[in-house]
């Protein structure tokens, strides 16, 4: 028997879903001006938004996305959303809504899905912006000109309805193709992580992971900032470190328990990347390193718009002011922030301008506030999703002070090994985990960031399985219904609840749900929502706290 040309190999005919009627309903184009930035959208029907023109961001229930020129989203039928455009660029935040049915054949009644392997609520990036604009602007023309009764004006916005919807999946499908080599390496790391003490090459790392060996290290390095070999090298000495400090063992023992096999090339490396022998390493077991004198700041009023505020202070620097809005309510150190001048959320021009900065550190989601700010004062960026240590380093090398850095890194990966090690004997090996967030009384479920930052450690827990699919999207924190929950199952859950009345009225909801009260009491942790930063003295502090998170004596 011949096979089904529109089937894939092992599909049968029956699981074909039934083919689907697309009928275009409206199509309108909000200008999002500077007076009236945000638009409320009609919530009735399909609703494809395109940002083509500028960027902007779309504000769902309970969370924004961001949004580049050439952004495009699908809603279903009920969701509400606002759009937000940018006020820069030729056109001010004109963004495409256009709203269609989509029918099943012989179906009187509109369906609540497509029939399309097209995500809700999730950025498509398209790159073909050409081919974009021509069908947003053809789809337009046909409504504004349509009089209502011609069936081939009708068809026509059928076929450029379904060219767009086509255009879509051809990007999300590109797109899947990158995550999932994405992911691959990403599963190659954590393999590394787990597995550092045995040989092992690039060529067959990226043979584990199906992806093609120059691809693989270009992902490799975006990912974690290093070639793979060097990765593998820091994982030994990071290993060799910990049993330096705390074994009395010969270094050929440490060598090769760190995946060294020649002692004296560990050596090297080791004194190579520490600037200490391995042996003086080990007699500074117990001493605390001494504060190292800084050469005097070349900036003496720092302005902080974003999240570095945490690494600044963690280098003894304080700023004049900050955006203490958002960050000054919520983070572990708020005791510490008197006679730092709130310049209210991403930084009021005013405010910032009266307090004469010589410098501005900007480190939020609004890049276009970037220009505005650096007529005041020199204005840097620093990357709010970059790691921890990354974002401390870029820090200390504006102020000098990298060696103070690179002491705290030093110190505290010496503190978090000591303390999973007492946690691990109340934890079995490589547990996994998810975390949950109410904040303002929706809840989140955590990707890469945060506290997750701690408790994804190669000593503790294990991302959950739906969590790791997060994770590969890049996806640092996503909104979801409490129905959800079950779907990030794991063997411990984390809850973090936000100081709002809404949050706190959530928690009580959910700790009392059906899910909830199946659980083991013992493997499910209720805390508070201010460890879920990064910084360096929320990631300083948590270590101590983490035993009263676990009931532990």
């Amino acid at each position: 028997m011949d096979e089904h040309p529109l089937l894939e190999p092992g599909e049968t005919s029956a699981s074909l879903s039934p083919p689907y009627l697309y009928i275009l309903t409206s199509v309108n184009i909000v200008d999002c001006t500077f007076d009236w930035p945000i638009h409320s959208l009609e919530s009735e029907g399909h609703r494809l938004i395109a940002f083509a023109q500028s960027g902007g961001r779309l504000h769902l229930e309970g969370h924004s996305i961001y949004a580049e020129k050439g952004a495009c989203f699908l809603l279903a039928p009920g969701a509400k959303a606002q759009v937000e455009g940018s006020e820069t660029g030729d056109h001010q935040g004109a963004v495409y809504v256009i709203a269609f049915d989509a029918h099943r054949v012989g179906e009187r009644e509109p369906a609540q899905e497509i029939g399309l392997t097209l995500p809700y609520e999730t950025r498509i990036d398209v790159t073909a912006m050409a081919r974009l604009v021509d069908l947003l602007e053809q789809t337009a023309e046909g409504a504004a000109n349509h009089q209502g009764c011609k069936q081939v004006d009708q068809i026509k916005q059928q076929i450029r309805l379904q060219e767009l919807l086509v255009l879509l999946m051809e990007h999300v499908q590109a797109s899947r193709s990158s995550s999932d080599a994405k992911l691959a390496v990403q599963e190659s790391i954590a393999y590394m992580v787990e597995h550092y003490r045995e040989e092992m090459t690039v060529e067959q790392l990226s043979k584990m992971s199906g992806v093609a060996r120059w691809q693989y290290s270009a992902l490799f390095q975006t990912l974690t900032g290093k070639k793979p070999l060097d990765y593998l090298t820091e994982l030994r000495l990071n290993r060799a470190k910990e049993l330096l400090l705390l074994t009395n063992d010969p270094l050929r023992v440490i060598a090769r328990q760190a995946g060294f096999k020649d002692e004296y090339y560990f050596a090297r490396r080791f004194r190579h990347a520490m600037g200490l022998t391995p042996k003086q390493y080990a007699k500074t077991r117990g001493v605390s390193h001494p504060t190292i004198k800084q050469d005097v700041s070349p900036f003496s009023r720092v302005v902080v718009v974003g999240y570095v505020l945490g690494e600044l202070l963690s280098l003894g620097i304080r700023p004049v002011g900050a955006d203490m809005a958002v960050i000054g309510r919520k983070v572990v150190y708020r005791n510490e922030l008197k006679n730092i001048s709130d310049i209210g959320l991403l930084g009021e021009l005013g405010k910032v301008k009266a307090l004469c900065p010589d410098l501005i550190l900007y480190s939020s989601f609004r890049q276009d506030r970037m220009e505005e700010l650096s007529k005041i004062a020199p204005t840097v960026s620093i990357d709010r999703l970059q790691p921890t240590y990354s974002r401390l380093m870029q820090v200390a090398e504006l102020f000098g002070k990298e060696e103070q850095a690179k002491q705290w890194i030093e110190r505290y990966e010496r503190k978090a090994g000591e303390m999973w090690r007492y946690l691990n004997i109340h934890t079995k090996e490589r547990e996994t985990a998810a975390i949950f967030v109410l904040v303002d009384g929706d809840l989140y479920v955590m990707g890469m960031r945060g506290i997750a930052l701690t408790l994804y450690h190669p000593m503790a827990f294990e991302p959950a399985d739906k969590v790791k699919q997060l994770i590969g999207e890049g996806i640092l924190f996503q909104a979801i219904a409490l129905e959800q929950m079950s779907e990030y199952h794991a063997d411990r859950l984390f809850l973090l609840v936000g100081e709002s009345e809404r949050s706190r009225t959530e928690a009580a909801r959910i700790t009392k749900s059906a899910y909830w009260q199946s659980l083991d009491s013992s493997r499910v942790y209720v805390t508070e929502a201010k460890w879920n930063f990064d910084d360096p003295i929320t990631r300083d502090r948590l270590l101590p706290a983490l035993p009263r998170i676990f009931r532990l004596p």
